[in-house]
């Protein structure tokens, strides 16, 4: 597989099967801060460049334009990354060739660059990062954005279909993938498009202690809770067969946190920090209460270094 290693652990307990090590680092919306500074626009070419290049995972989300092109982006709205405004879903993918992501960094961390600055990028459509993904044989967590609380909100599954087909026509191997959602019909329709890919509950804190339940009885590998978490929960999850990757640990002294108490992997907006903080840290493993159950028969991912490709501006 390239630059993935797989290794598969099958019919042993959770404690066997879970090797105690360092946290796989998940660059949230491409990893745009760098040691604390914004560095790069989120969710753009030049972030996933950058964190492709040093080996981490690649997080992003996808929206959908008017005329129904899946694109990177986080918000349903232009406003805030961007020098255009109005609603993704009102333009269609040429209007928004148009629009520059004018920022560097992400929320809570960002500063505003000015019209000339050669630093902002444009919104890339989710055709043109999966060939990115596949020439660099990276590693990607994709998400769905497709939840109730946006104004684009798709009660329907033609959202989660039409980025699911899109993934699967970009033919990159899904065991390079993991596809994650809050709302849980966007991940039953990629568990039917996507068998082989990747499923990963997000959570927000106050359904976390639902979202291990959730995750093993819909066969659902990972579970994506909202920070923090502690070492109980943790347990739990392993116990159960999942894996778990909170979001979003930016700080040293959560990411020392989230190792010592066993968690598998991050989303981080800096991974640069995350690896040095890593590099220092001794991961302990989080205690496995009760009797074991069975791990499912699967993959898991271990990102290898591969070097950084050009052109995919």
């Amino acid at each position: 597989l390239g630059g993935i290693a797989a290794t598969v652990a099958c019919a042993v307990t959770p404690a066997q099967a879970r090797t105690i090590g360092t946290p796989y680092i998940q660059a949230h919306r491409g990893g745009s801060v760098v040691n604390g500074k914004p560095t790069y626009p989120e969710n753009t070419m030049p972030a996933f460049r950058h964190s492709a290049g040093k080996g981490f995972v690649l997080e992003m989300d996808v929206k959908l334009t008017e005329d129904r092109v899946p694109v990177v982006v986080h918000d349903a709205t232009l406003d805030r990354t961007t020098d255009c405004d109005g609603q993704v879903d009102a333009k269609t993918v040429k209007q928004l060739r148009r629009c520059r992501v004018d920022i560097l960094g992400t929320e809570g961390n960002s500063i505003h660059i000015g019209p000339h600055d050669p630093r902002a990028a444009r919104i890339p459509t989710l055709a043109h990062v999966l060939e990115f993904i596949k020439h660099e044989r990276a590693a990607a967590n994709i998400e769905i954005k497709n939840v109730p609380t946006d104004p684009d909100f798709d009660a329907t599954d033609r959202f989660a279909t039409t980025v699911s087909k899109a993934i699967r026509l970009s033919r990159v191997p899904q065991s390079q993938l993991i596809v994650q959602s809050f709302w849980p019909p966007n991940l039953t329709v990629a568990q039917a498009l996507l068998p082989h890919a990747e499923l990963s509950f997000l959570t927000l804190s106050a359904a976390n202690t639902g979202g291990v339940t959730y995750a093993s009885a819909n066969g659902i590998q990972w579970v994506s809770p909202q920070w923090p978490v502690d070492a109980a929960y943790i347990a739990h999850a392993h116990s159960a067969g999942r894996e778990i990757v909170p979001y979003t640990i930016d700080t040293k002294s959560d990411m020392a946190a989230a190792a010592a108490n066993g968690v598998d992997a991050i989303i981080t907006n800096d991974p640069t920090r995350a690896r040095r903080v890593f590099h220092r840290t001794t991961p302990a493993a989080a205690p496995i209460p009760g009797s074991p159950t069975k791990r499912e028969c699967r993959p898991t991912m271990a990102r290898l270094h591969a070097p950084p490709i050009k052109n995919f501006d």
